[in-house]
């Protein structure tokens, strides 16, 4: 699973970029991404003080994403 994550430049509210959270736990689905998922965004904004968490999914990672 990813854990995809739309944060936006403080500096540039508009400018709005995808960042993608590799989730390595396995047999994971789409509700354990999402309820394991709060933590995990606190954390990323902690690490990334200039972006804004504007909103989140979760996404099984395809073959394509893991080459």
């Amino acid at each position: 699973m990813e854990l995809i994550v739309i944060a936006c430049l403080l500096s540039a509210p508009n400018d709005c970029r995808e960042h993608r959270l590799l989730l390595t736990l396995d047999g994971m689905d789409a509700g354990q991404c999402l309820y394991s998922s709060l933590p995990r965004i606190a954390r990323w904004q902690v690490m990334h003080r200039k972006w804004k968490v504007k909103s989140w999914h979760c996404a099984l990672v395809t073959k394509e994403r893991l080459i």
